[in-house]
């Protein structure tokens, strides 16, 4: 009889064994690839960020400054200090932002806090929905990475409040690039570290302009985790749109489902264009087969004329010599020149219009050598013609 150690080793056996089928059930019905990546913003999306500009606020107003605007000018400077041409340390973003606030309202109370602001990101908590989301969605399988602008030092205090999801081989930080998002060298090198596929890749962020935008530009899919549930930009729309990360898998199944119905739509109007042309251009070409055999039918016709006139000048030519030969042969060769006719009617040529029968009557009663010459006239036309 197994002992129940035995029977221990046994089920745990069969538990690892059974886990990569069951993890590739679950995959499939996701994204369709083998991997599946998400990249997260740190400060805003995973943690909850106020408590910052909040005792910057709370400075203000323990120093009769609005807090308001003192958060407002805060968030102002600490962006201007990311994006300065040359790279600084986060630690003295914080600090010129705080020396900054001082010349704002001529004081020099903000920089006296640095210190203690720096120590309060240690503080920082996640949202309520973040850890049971990450939770499940490393249980499914997805790969989680984490993208912040921070140092590496202020990162790391947070993996115990994150449940130890990161660590120092999923995690990407403004120290290492030597530049803050939407840099977006800060996303060339996340894709070059974590090997990231457009196709088996979201980036998930709250904000907007530092995180959405330039990811799509980047050509990402992307996921806005909309907290404060502001509008979109045009031209700039994210791949999907949640409230919070419970929300995160089936935004994303409804944005690859669409992002797929709009590529498909977009293939079939491809094709639909292309069938057009190509029936424009097979009609095109019809019209153009028509046209060639309409020009070959009508010259053939003109050739068919052209012959059957040359017949009935030689035919006219043989009788006028058959008549010449008749005169000459009765001795009335002096009268040759003046009488002869085409046709045996005292024509001096076969009329070939209206115009020419009205002519041939005039003829009649003409002076006979004027009437050769305008015989000799007409044939030449007719020559020519043909």
């Amino acid at each position: 009889m197994p002992s129940i150690a035995a029977k221990i080793v046994n089920q745990v056996s069969k538990a690892i064994n059974a886990k990569p089928a069951e993890e590739e059930a679950r995959k499939e019905p996701y994204f369709g690839h083998d991997r599946r990546a998400l990249t997260f913003d740190f400060y805003g999306t995973l943690l909850n960020y106020q408590l910052i500009p909040h005792f910057v606020g709370q400075v203000g107003r323990e120093n009769n400054i609005n807090p308001e605007l003192t958060e407002r000018f805060f968030a102002m400077y600490l962006e201007r200090m990311m994006y300065a041409l040359s790279y600084m340390s986060y630690r003295d973003v914080l600090e010129n932002a705080m020396k900054y606030l001082d010349m704002e309202f001529n004081t020099k109370v903000f920089s006296a806090n640095v210190d203690e602001l720096y120590l309060l990101h240690y503080d920082i908590k996640p949202h309520p929905d973040v850890l049971p989301a990450l939770h499940n969605l490393k249980d499914k399988g997805y790969e989680l990475y984490l993208m912040a602008n921070s140092s590496l030092s202020l990162v790391e205090k947070q993996f115990e409040h994150l449940d130890g999801l990161f660590n120092d081989k999923n995690i990407i930080v403004a120290d290492e690039v030597r530049c803050y998002k939407p840099h977006l060298e800060f996303f060339k090198a996340a894709v070059d570290k974590f090997k990231l596929r457009t196709a088996d890749h979201f980036h998930v962020s709250a904000d907007y302009f530092q995180d959405i935008i330039p990811a799509t530009r980047l050509h990402w899919l992307t996921a806005y985790v909309n907290r404060s549930k502001t509008g979109v930009f045009k031209g700039m729309e994210p791949s999907g749109i949640v409230t919070n990360l419970s929300e995160l898998e089936e935004g994303m199944i409804n944005a690859k489902k669409r992002i797929e119905e709009e590529e498909r739509a977009a293939r079939e109007r491809e094709l639909a264009a292309k069938k057009s042309e190509s029936d424009a251009q097979l009609a095109a070409a019809r019209q153009a087969e028509a046209e060639k055999a309409a020009q070959e039918a009508a010259r053939k016709k003109a050739m068919e004329q052209q012959q059957q006139m040359q017949a009935q000048q030689a035919q006219q030519q043989q009788q006028m010599l058959r008549e010449r030969q008749r005169l000459q042969a009765m001795g009335m060769g002096d009268m040759i020149d003046d009488t002869i006719d085409f046709g045996g009617t005292n024509q001096y040529f076969v009329p070939q219009n209206q115009e020419d029968r009205i002519l041939v009557e005039k003829m009649r009663n003409m002076n006979p050598n004027k009437a050769r010459a305008l015989a000799k006239a007409r044939e030449r036309a007719l020559r020519n013609r043909f």
